[in-house]
């Protein structure tokens, strides 16, 4: 074979294979990372997205504008199918983030029965806690994958160590996640209202009063037929 056909050969072998090495570093940087125990540690680029999918079972979304030397463990066998996700929205160097995510708050060393402050949210949801560490402030948009009729009652919520007491911050439902934006990272968890609102005691309210006023029609009713 001709020397020149063989080096033509060998270039398309080596191009070939070159384009395939990009792709799949390509899908790799914007996709899926399957994570087999609990804990892993990656150096992730800014910009990228990845899940890590920890146990085939609860996923972490990441993205950031800047590096961040990420530190996961996750109690996925326990937490079992839930996504959360985190964008660093304002971060212009290398950040450094710690996550632990447990199924209740107790494992990150908060007691039950702490108290809650913020309208009627006054229930921590269970199955899913999450602390955040980061060695720097930054801004972030948080999110929790749910269904909105989930969402109607929910609310992110975090740990003020320094009052002892749950803080529910403003939340909003988009694209199938409960979402919050916060510059404090603490404990994390959604929290749900099991207080009926205002305007179904005030329904209620009215119905007693209703059914008062008549039962007392009716026993009034009733003696002036007995002295007749």
């Amino acid at each position: 074979m001709n020397k020149k056909y063989i080096a033509y050969l060998v270039l398309g072998i080596f191009l070939i294979g070159a384009v395939a090495t990009l792709s799949a570093s390509m899908v790799a940087a914007q996709g899926d990372v399957e994570v087999g125990q609990n804990t892993y540690q990656i150096k992730q680029q800014a910009g990228e997205e990845y899940t890590y999918r920890f146990r085939m079972r609860t996923r972490l979304r990441i993205n950031s504008s800047a590096p961040v030397d990420l530190n996961m463990d996750v109690d996925a066998l326990n937490i079992g199918e839930h996504t959360f996700s985190i964008r660093v929205l304002n971060a212009t160097q290398e950040i450094e983030m710690n996550m632990t995510c447990k199924q209740n708050t107790y494992e990150l060393g908060i007691q039950n029965g702490s108290t809650f402050r913020y309208q009627e949210r006054n229930q921590v949801r269970s199955g899913f806690a999450i602390q955040i560490q980061t060695n720097m402030t930054v801004k972030a948009r948080i999110g929790f994958e749910m269904t909105q009729g989930e969402a109607r009652r929910a609310n992110w919520a975090y740990f003020d160590e320094g009052t002892e007491e749950w803080v529910a911050v403003e939340s909003s439902y988009e694209d199938g996640e409960l979402v919050a934006e916060t510059e404090h990272f603490s404990v994390w968890t959604i929290a749900e209202s099991n207080i009926i609102s205002a305007g179904i005691w005030a329904v209620i309210g009215v119905g007693i009063v209703a059914v008062t006023a008549l039962a007392v029609i009716l026993i009034r009713k009733k003696k002036v037929q007995v002295i007749q």
